[in-house]
């Protein structure tokens, strides 16, 4: 047993991040970000790496990728097991686990026998400088400004499963129509940091969006063998604007098909060298990545083949047949950990309904071919696309071409079916079917029959066609899913430069002037034109302040001169596209919430519900239409001014205004309040503010009550507490707040009844609902926590005096009435309960 200098140094950095974790003060974020990036997202690799010898590579630019890879991998399984255990997913399972991981691998790099050591490889120092160029662009669209945006919905819905899980509702990872890793791994980095914000929640997404360009590079060098062509795909993928909007976004999307680019590096790299582990690495990956989403299984096909290929053409079965099936079988159980349990979940119902409505649809073919180049203009505008499947089409061409005329005829007659079904796309449906697949499925059938074609290009062209086919021929609405097929695309739209570039260079001796060179310097021109052109357009959709986006909008609808009309055609209306800069300005409205300035119920315009809940520490929003807040959202067109109206005509006055980049966004508008000038707020004064309060302990804090109870109704719902005002006036409203943790799954939607009784039991005011707002009770699962303020109309001629506050539960249908169980007192008052007592007093 020997330890090694770099065995030390990591230990001491992990030592160094545990206490830059427990001690360092919050307000360190230069030094308390960083290090929860890498004590999540880097040491788990650099510890196991060395025990795995670096997976066989030497390649320097490789191994960098990989401790991303690694520890994204191992940390996203640690943690999935984590999150089942019983109890809260909170920080001191997260941190210890994560301690372990990185542990375990100092152990195991002890106890590691065999050793594979070499010298580091690095690119020709001129290649080396353009890909860390091209990184350099990529890392200003991934992270300039990663912090500016508030979250998207999408985005609120995995903060919130978060928190879900922080408070011990042990459904939470299978609640969504997806796994729970895109949510596992913002949360143990927000968990190693202590507060959080939106730029730490996007990190693991932004990191996996730069370091694809790198592993592009990678793969596509060892894949064709050139350099050139590493660093092209490494450009093709840097300019790829779904790979910058999904860096910028709290989703699962960027992570799959980084991992999907990983296995196919890793599975090709088996195909060359023959290293089992290699196989079981590639398997891993996907397992995982099957758990992050299930389009992961379009990625599938292609890996297997590439496993399998090498024993075909080795005709070596026997020798590796205990690895590959070995390799499937630990991708299988992988999966099943997480699909098992997630079919057998009771959510899986809902989950059912969702695909079928919502994305893969109730009828078995669709033709959506015609997004592919429309979500791609959205994206990375018209100029990316086109160039893509232009050298795509150039590639087949020639490819078709080696088997003579008959080649070209049929590769023509096919691209012509396929360009049909984007073009006619009714001719293409018989007897109510939709047949658009056919013409792709024969190209890519045809592509792998040809038998001239490489084996890097029959690999890639699977990589692309099965998640294109899948998405757009299977699938009603997954269009904005197609960026899993662009890895492939890229890798096939490289090798088609490559054999233009080829064909296009004179041969020696041939005139400087010659046509073949007139268009190899097109291609150039067009390069140095398209690509910032480019640039310039996701900087513009993703980068820049939201005033400068809504201006731009504003002088192409109404300017018909207008510069981006000329050139991008068109540009989509702010909040369109994922990631697309959404900033209200909600922080102010945070720290005035948490320090009690703003107070009571809200509901909002103009505005996602779940972006005021998020950012008033999870508050619910009130269930009427006259809360004590009413907050206002502008957006580019202007201020909702009818609503506004309708606000001030309703007793509301506007108490503050918040503005973004010196221009007022949120209007807070307050019942009742006295008529003055309205408070200005810079949302930046506030951000930094916010972001300290913002830890998982306050969001999941549950709500606070006056009067704490723990009364079970049959064993379905527990009053945990509630609100009671000591008086109310006839002819008023009596507001009656109630606090429920659900016990169990539900199938009925009960209803929840609470009187105003006198003293001889006559009823003078009653009011019936869900027991939660917003929240049915076939909704609810165990330990979900909600609460609704009942508005129990008093009647107008109750006398004055002591009314009794009485509360049940029962089945909508039959009108039977749960049991109740005080747990406190130790026994049971019946099928209703009273709660207290409240003094009416004349409404004249």
């Amino acid at each position: 047993m020997k330890i090694t200098p770099s065995q030390i140094a990591l230990f001491v950095a992990l030592l160094i991040s545990n206490a830059i974790i427990f001690f360092a003060p919050p307000a360190w974020a230069w030094l308390r970000v960083p290090n929860s990036v890498a004590f999540v997202l880097a040491l788990p690799g650099l510890a196991w790496l060395p025990v795995l010898n670096w997976l066989h590579t030497r390649q320097a630019i490789e191994r960098l990728v990989l401790v991303f890879g690694a520890s994204s991998l191992l940390a996203a399984l640690l943690l999935y097991g984590v999150v089942l255990l019983p109890g809260p997913f909170t920080e001191p399972p997260v941190l210890l686990a994560l301690n372990g991981l990185t542990v375990a691998g100092l152990v195991a790099q002890l106890f590691k026998r065999d050793g594979w050591s070499g010298p580091l490889e690095w690119p020709s120092r001129t290649v080396l400088l353009i890909l860390l160029a091209i990184i350099a662009v990529t890392a200003v669209t991934r992270l300039t400004r990663l912090n500016y945006a508030e979250f998207h919905e999408d985005e609120l819905e995995n903060m919130r499963l978060i928190i879900r899980a922080y408070k011990g509702e042990e459904f939470a990872p299978f609640i969504d129509s997806k796994g729970p890793i895109h949510w596992l791994l913002p949360a143990a980095v927000w968990y190693a940091n202590g507060w959080g914000n939106e730029g730490l929640a996007r990190s693991t997404f932004a990191l996996a969006s730069l370091l694809l360009v790198p592993l592009m590079f990678a793969l596509a060098r060892r894949m064709t063998g050139k350099d050139q062509l590493g660093l092209v795909a490494a450009g093709f993928i840097a300019l790829n604007g779904f790979y910058v909007s999904l860096a910028r976004h709290v989703e699962n999307r960027m992570l799959i098909v980084f991992w999907g680019a990983l296995a196919m590096w890793l599975a090709y790299r088996y195909f060359k060298e023959k290293v089992n582990l290699l196989a079981v690495a590639a398997a891993l990956t996907l397992g995982v990545g099957l758990i992050a989403h299930p389009t992961v299984i379009t990625f599938v096909p292609a890996v297997a083949v590439v496993l399998l290929a090498r024993s075909w053409f080795d005709k070596s079965w026997r020798r590796d047949w205990p690895w590959l099936a070995g390799s499937a079988l630990l991708l299988a159980a992988v999966a099943a950990a997480f699909y098992v349990p997630y079919i057998l979940s009771p959510e899986i119902g809902q989950t059912v309904e969702y695909f079928a409505e919502e994305r893969v649809g109730t009828s078995l073919l669709y033709n959506r071919i015609d997004s592919l180049l429309g979500e791609s203009e959205l994206y990375s505008s018209w100029f990316y696309g086109p160039v893509l499947l232009v050298l795509l089409a150039w590639l087949l061409g020639r490819e078709f071409n080696k088997i003579g005329r008959a080649g070209l005829l049929i590769f023509g007659a096919l691209a012509l079916a396929v360009l049909s079904t984007a073009r006619f796309p009714v001719g293409w449906v018989w007897g109510g079917e939709n047949f658009a697949f056919v013409p792709s499925a024969l190209l890519t059938l045809a592509v792998l029959l040809l038998p001239r074609t490489s084996p890097e290009l029959k690999f890639n062209a699977l990589w692309f066609a099965v998640p294109f086919g899948v998405l757009l021929f299977l699938a009603q609405d997954a269009s904005n899913h197609i960026q899993i097929a662009f890895t492939g695309l890229t890798m096939l739209a490289v090798i088609g430069l490559d054999d233009l570039w080829n064909w296009l260079t004179p041969a020696a001796g041939a005139r400087p002037f010659s046509p073949r060179r007139s268009v190899r310097a097109a291609l150039v021109a067009v390069a140095v034109l398209f690509v910032p052109l480019i640039f310039v357009y996701e900087f513009l959709q993703f980068n820049a302040l939201t005033t400068t986006y809504w201006q731009v909008k504003t002088d192409y609808t109404n300017n018909p001169r207008s510069l981006v009309a000329l050139l991008y055609r068109s540009i989509p209306r702010p909040r369109k596209v994922i990631s697309n800069p959404r900033l209200g300005g909600w922080k102010p409205v945070g720290v005035l919430w948490a320090d009690g300035a703003l107070s009571g119920d809200f509901r909002s315009v103009n505005e996602s519900f779940a972006v005021p809940i998020w950012y008033t520490f999870q508050t619910p929003r009130s269930c009427y239409n006259d809360p004590q807040n009413y907050w206002v959202r502008r957006d580019w067109e202007g201020w909702p001014q009818d609503e506004e109206n309708l606000l001030l005509a309703s007793g509301y006055t506007l108490t503050r205004v918040v503005q973004i980049d010196g221009r007022p966004s949120l209007h807070l508008y307050e019942k009742n309040a006295p008529a003055a000038e309205p408070q200005v707020l810079n949302m930046e004064d506030y951000r930094r503010q916010f972001d300290l309060l913002a830890t998982p302990e306050r969001f999941a804090l549950a709500e606070t009550f006056s009067r704490p109870a723990s009364l079970n109704f049959g064993d379905k719902l527990l009053l945990r507490g509630f609100d009671l005002p000591e008086t109310g006036r006839a002819g008023e409203l009596l507001p009656v707040t109630l606090y429920w943790d659900a016990l169990a799954p539900m199938d009925v939607r009960y209803r929840a009844f609470v009187h105003l009784v006198g003293a001889d039991e006559s009823r003078w005011g009653q009011h019936d609902d869900d027991p939660g707002c917003r929240l049915v009770t076939t909704d609810m699962h165990p330990g979900m926590e909600s609460s609704r303020q009942f508005r129990v109309p008093v009647a107008a001629n109750t006398p004055p005096g002591d009314y009794q506050i009485v509360v049940g539960v029962y089945h909508p249908d039959t009108q039977a009435r749960l049991p109740i169980w005080d747990n406190n007192a130790q026994n049971s008052p019946g099928d209703s309960v009273i709660l207290g007592t409240v003094r009416i007093i004349d409404g004249s």
